[in-house]
């Protein structure tokens, strides 16, 4: 079966040439072809998260059983989740397939959904043992490749695998000087169901594991993310988001905790059935999804096991006329501003009187996102009925709109100040640091002292240094007025806590602004 749809004004990314883009004259619509993957690979059970790799290998996982039985005997038979390979040929067939060797594959566990390094040479993967009847507890592991061999696999960290808790569907991004590793648990902290999380890995080293947040996150279950690292999508399937099926895929521009409003795929990508494991492929214009939609057009079909469906899409042809785009830096740097960044209570470095701090803005933006339960719970904390609900609310919706918000700029402004030292331009930056009234004149100053500090300390480090030196005043082109202006608001008219920590006021007071100058 070939599906062959048009749709009209859908969101597909545009590889334009740098300096220029390519505008249609006429509806910008696109053709959408989706079809199943041949019997080849897609068995009688349950295959998903397809993968292509550029050697053209391709992987995936299925769940199958060793008898001739089908699902309704599946407590009688002896079913099995391992990963499979398989090679991409012309005409959309694919070779003879085989199951990744025992090493990954081991007889012990559900081998499950996985990722794998830019260059290839490692791999994460779900390991899963049964806890009781149908129910699974799944772990993340890692294996390396020896020439072309994996090695047997090890389990992540304690601090990614917690107790009694499951961690699965990872998605590893590769960074300048880090790597980011998505995945998907029901440990505590969440929204409800199973969310998406985050843990920034350093030499090795994986941070505490931060909650994507509730623009990203909803009270149901969101699975299997995909972040496409050259247009910042992260892609995720979700059975809230005013899904169409019962779990649909959709869409947000972003990165770590900043995310914008999420967006949803219409119709042919997502349909009446389960969609997901979404993956955009290296061409950018075609993508592997699994689904338990029928392969075929008839309605009686089956449709209780998952098969992998591959999509692409292209512009009609048409004629294009190119519009050449001078790039102006300086107003790419004002789209973003002001910026303003937020910060937890008396952080960072709580009872210090000093100016300066050795932490960055990330750490603490992270530490503040995987909080913000406690915030949005502890702000209603002695209210009932309308008036609680409407505290926690304006907290949630804080975290939302302004802190993530704040973050998501702070990135892009990084990535255009690093644009402009490139270009040999000029730029200069006011930034102001400001506290809430809880303490003394004195205190606060040093407090907002230390939050600009926190800021520069991030630029610094961020895209492998490539700021440092102008920061540093080693190479000229950067220019930067901080002004540690401590608590501009009056004292609080209570010492609650619920209203001087946790409140929205005091949220808003603890912030640096980055401006023009």
């Amino acid at each position: 079966m070939i599906i062959t749809v048009w749709v009209l004004s859908f969101w597909v990314p545009a590889r334009a040439q740098e300096g220029s883009v390519t505008v249609l004259p006429t509806e910008d619509s696109i053709i959408v072809t989706i079809k199943p993957l041949p019997s080849s690979i897609n068995s009688s059970f349950s295959e998903y998260a397809g993968r292509l790799m550029s050697d053209s290998t391709f992987l995936f996982t299925s769940l199958r059983n060793d008898a001739a039985e089908d699902a309704e005997h599946f407590f009688e038979t002896n079913w099995y989740c391992y990963l499979y390979e398989s090679k991409a040929l012309p005409e959309g067939r694919f070779a003879s397939v085989r199951p990744l060797p025992s090493v990954v594959n081991h007889p012990k566990y559900f081998n499950s959904n996985f990722c794998l390094s830019e260059d290839g040479q490692r791999m994460i993967l779900t390991r899963c043992v049964r806890v009781g009847e149908g129910d699974l507890r799944c772990d993340l592991w890692h294996t390396e490749k020896h020439g072309s061999a994996w090695q047997k696999p090890k389990r992540l960290p304690s601090v990614i695998n917690e107790n009694d808790c499951s961690s699965m569907q990872p998605c590893l991004v590769q960074m300048t000087d880090y790597e980011v590793l998505y995945f998907v648990s029901d440990r505590p902290g969440g929204f409800g169901g199973t969310d998406i999380w985050y843990s920034i890995c350093k030499n090795g080293h994986y941070q505490s594991p931060v909650n994507l947040g509730p623009v990203i996150n909803t009270v149901g279950d969101e699975v299997t993310p995909f972040y496409d690292t050259i247009y910042n999508v992260l892609y995720f399937s979700s059975d809230e988001h005013h899904s169409m099926g019962d779990f649909d895929i959709f869409y947000s521009e972003g990165a770590l905790g900043g995310w914008q409003s999420v967006q949803h795929l219409e119709k042919p990508f997502n349909s009446l059935y389960n969609d997901f494991y979404f993956a955009v492929n290296q061409d950018g214009k075609s993508a592997f999804f699994s689904s338990n939609r029928p392969r075929h057009d008839i309605a009686d079909e089956d449709t209780c096991c998952n098969d992998i469906f591959y999509v692409e899409w292209k512009l009609p042809e048409k004629e294009v006329v190119e519009v050449e785009i001078v790039p102006n830096i300086h107003e790419k740097i004002a789209s973003v501003l002001p910026i303003t960044l937020y910060f937890q209570n008396d952080c960072p470095d709580p009872k210090s009187v000093s100016d300066t701090t050795d932490k960055d803005y990330l750490e603490l933006y992270n530490a503040y996102i995987a909080d913000i339960q406690e915030y949005i719970h502890k702000s209603g904390e002695g209210l009932t009925g309308e008036e609680q609900r409407r505290a926690m609310y304006a907290v949630a919706g804080f975290m939302r709109d302004s802190v993530q918000t704040g973050y998501a700029r702070l990135l892009k402004l990084q990535q255009y100040l690093s644009e402009a030292m490139s270009n040999g331009d000029t730029i200069e930056l006011v930034v102001s640091g400001f506290a809430s009234p809880l303490h003394n004149s004195q205190y606060n100053k040093h407090l907002s002292s230390r939050r600009i500090v926190s800021l520069l300390n991030y630029l610094r480090e961020a895209d492998d240094g490539r700021l440092s030196p102008y920061l540093s005043g080693e190479k000229p082109g950067l220019r930067l007025q901080v002004y540690p202006e401590g608590a501009v608001n009056h004292a609080f008219e209570t010492d609650e806590v619920r209203e001087t920590v946790f409140g929205l006021r005091a949220a808003k007071d603890r912030k640096i602004v980055i401006s023009g100058s």
